[in-house]
């Protein structure tokens, strides 16, 4: 009898304890799932101050023009719900609506039925209106400069842009405050210089919005295949192709949470919600949920190299857009072949390949293979030294180049590279000048800018 009651408690005590072994791990793991859920970004509300000045003549349509490329790259971006004002505000305004905006934050404060911010006038409805976005941005022209430049023989005009992010959702705190400065020039026509200044701004505001943390996005892989995954967002968030995010390891470390940077993926294809991914490089486990963080950049790769082609020497430089395009990226470069140099009394004559092409970028984790095509002119820079004499529209070949390349990832920001191909540049005067090329070799280092 007694070892029976002893047999039921005993069975009673396992049976208990699996019960609480599997309700402490279930906690566990809820908590575990629970510090370990990525973080998606989500469209923001942000409303968006038409373009303000202070102390500059502006012609107005110079003035039109900046407001709209501005408007449209917050438009663009994909990240906002953008909210527009016809309202502009000075350089003193933008401060004065801080503070105005701060107080509004008070328990005590009645809202007026008109404010005055420097020059601007916003109603009581305007203001409600744009407080009730989560952000504030107010653009405001603080150069603004149009001149002959005597040394360049040339127009050139040069506009510095401030733009000022204010959190009006929480406690008015000013989020950045950036300073865009762009410049354009111009032989001729003083308006080109001006619109060559305008046309600079976008890309450079879309650049910097992208650095700012608080707008940058952070996303989650959804499926990994290999070296390929999907990742939640696409389109609909302004992700494009050549796209790189970090793979990023949430820890907890003595109650503090730490993030580490352990891996690379560039987007390959975009649809609407969602995008896939290569992997370049990793130092951990990658799998469903895995937190990923956008990493800014202008979008383009810069190659410095040193080619020999039969008997010339070529050293270069390679601009190809990465971002917007995979696998086929175009490609600018210019490269100058040595031994074509040459100066005879005070007659100074440089030689110049210009080059446009593409290349076709496959990625094998770190290394990649790219074969590429292209095809450009000659021409060459003259000066002379005692009238001072230049010239630089003189075109001595035309040519191509086809070759393929292997590159190396160091880091997110550079990789190594080696090149072989053929490069044929023909003379436009054979009397002058040879035809020359042939199997071509080379190697450089890119800078992913």
């Amino acid at each position: 009898m007694r070892s029976s009651r002893y047999a039921l408690f005993f069975a009673l005590l396992f049976i208990g304890a699996i019960l609480f072994g599997a309700a402490g791990q279930s906690a566990s793991a809820q908590s575990a799932s629970t510090q370990a859920q990525p973080v998606v970004s989500q469209k923001q509300d942000i409303a968006v101050f038409a373009l303000g000045y202070y102390g500059w003549l502006i012609p107005s349509q110079a003035l039109g023009t900046i407001d709209l490329k501005i408007q449209e790259v917050f438009a663009k971006i994909g990240r906002f719900n953008v909210f527009g004002t016809t309202q502009r505000l000075s350089s003193n305004g933008v401060q004065e609506f801080i503070d105005t905006l701060r107080r509004s934050k008070e328990a005590n404060f009645v809202l007026p039925e008109q404010y005055q911010f420097g020059e601007a006038f916003l109603t009581k409805a305007e203001f409600e209106r744009l407080t009730g976005a989560f952000v504030v941005v107010v653009p405001v022209v603080t150069n603004f400069k149009v001149n002959w430049d005597s040394t360049s023989n040339a127009w050139v005009c040069n506009i510095t842009t401030g733009i000022t992010f204010i959190d009006a959702a929480h406690d008015a705190k000013v989020i950045s405050i950036e300073s865009i400065d762009t410049s354009g020039s111009d032989k001729k026509n003083p308006n080109d210089a001006v619109k060559a200044a305008i046309d600079a701004i976008p890309a450079e505001l879309e650049y910097r919005i992208r650095s700012i943390p608080e707008f940058q996005i952070s996303t989650r892989i959804l499926e990994v295949s290999g070296s390929t995954v999907k990742i939640q967002l696409g389109s609909n968030m302004g992700l494009k192709k050549g796209d790189e995010y970090a793979i990023v390891e949430i820890r907890n470390v003595g109650g503090i949470q730490d993030t580490q940077e352990t891996g690379l993926i560039m987007i390959t294809d975009v649809s609407s919600q969602i995008s896939t991914g290569r992997i370049l490089y990793k130092s951990g486990s990658v799998g469903q949920n895995t937190q990923l963080k956008e990493i800014a950049k202008y979008g383009s790769d810069l190659d410095l190299y040193f080619h020999m082609s039969g008997k010339e020497m070529l050293p270069g430089l390679r601009a190809t857009i990465a971002r917007g395009f995979f696998p086929f990226r175009p490609y600018v470069g210019i490269q100058m072949p040595i031994d074509l140099a040459f100066n005879f009394f005070s007659v100074t004559a440089i030689p110049v390949n210009v080059a446009i092409g593409g290349e076709y970028m496959i990625p094998l984790g770190r290394l990649h293979v790219a074969p590429y095509v292209g095809a450009g002119i000659t021409y060459l820079y003259i000066t002379e030294a005692i009238t001072g004499y230049t010239n630089t529209n003189y075109l001595s070949h035309y040519g191509f180049q086809a070759g393929a390349r292997i590159g190396y990832l160091i880091n997110r920001n550079m990789r190594v590279f080696l090149d072989a191909g053929y490069d044929y540049w023909a003379s436009l005067d054979s009397g002058l000048f040879p035809n020359y090329g042939g199997l071509t070799i080379g190697a450089g280092v890119t800078f992913k800018l």
